[in-house]
């Protein structure tokens, strides 16, 4: 078993350094159109992943879903991304709020067949992702900073509960969903949130306001984590895909940042 955790351990290591060091470059650059080309790929692969785990194999509601995106945004610009992003939000505080109160399963609609969310979800992180880093600073770091820092946050929450739960893990949370996931490693993974807050807070001298967002932030990645945990379950499926070892598919990796970037992207541009 220890043997086990550790081989895994690695491997998922081994990817998220993979996706780590572009991601760090892409920001290092700071340009807008290399970020929009990374965001706007990660996106589409996302709902083509999507779509290859709904019955609907076609690509006709997708195309129109994109291209009416697309319009909209030309058309409206900054005012849009943020109408989408603050659209998206209340859609995963409704599905948390489902989720929490185990009423998930009284949505027929909440599904991987569903054509709407797999459009929709994936561009509230497209949305949101752009909104940030078409706006002056927040906080006292660039925004384009700003968003690795929110990604960072789900990525260290995720890490952290997956350590603390391996290794104190005995009660679980939601056992109906994701029997594998418990409460102590829930609470490793916002420790580790916060204390990412704090670190940020003395290294960058980022307005302490940070600390409690980024706690924010780790508690919608779970909700997240477990949204897509449901969804697989009831497809009967382990990943989304497996193109990052150790991690899955696009959507295995993704699946916290979709609510926890829109989400902070609202609060931020309204607290900070």
């Amino acid at each position: 078993m220890e043997k086990e955790f550790k081989s895994k351990f690695i491997t998922r290591s081994l990817t998220g350094l993979g996706i780590v060091l572009p991601l760090v470059t892409l920001i290092y650059l700071e340009n807008l159109y290399f970020f929009y080309a990374a965001t706007a790929a990660i996106t589409l692969l996302a709902i083509y992943e999507w779509r290859a785990n709904s019955q609907d194999k076609g690509f006709t509601l997708d195309i129109i879903s994109i291209l009416t995106f697309l319009a909209f945004f030309l058309a409206f610009s900054s005012k849009f991304l943020f109408l989408y992003t603050l659209g998206i939000s209340i859609l995963w505080i409704f599905f948390t709020l489902c989720l929490i109160s185990n009423k998930l399963d009284k949505f027929k609609n909440i599904s991987f067949n569903n054509t709407f969310l797999r459009s929709a979800l994936p561009m509230g992180f497209f949305a949101s992702s752009i909104f940030l880093v078409n706006h002056d600073a927040f906080f006292a770091v660039s925004n384009f900073y700003l968003f690795l820092i929110i990604v960072f946050n789900s990525a260290i929450s995720d890490s952290s509960a997956y350590l603390i739960g391996s290794a104190l893990g005995k009660t679980p949370l939601l056992k109906n969903i994701s029997p594998n996931k418990t409460v102590e490693g829930f609470i490793g993974g916002v420790i580790g949130a916060g204390l990412f807050g704090v670190i940020l807070s003395f290294l960058l001298n980022m307005n302490l306001l940070i600390i409690p967002l980024l706690i924010i932030g780790s508690f919608f990645s779970f909700a997240g984590d477990y949204f897509f945990s449901f969804l697989k379950r009831q497809s009967g499926v382990k990943d989304t895909g497996s193109i990052l070892p150790g991690h899955g598919g696009i959507l295995d990796r993704i699946d916290s940042h979709l609510p926890s970037m829109p989400i902070l992207v609202v609060l931020i541009s309204y607290l900070a």
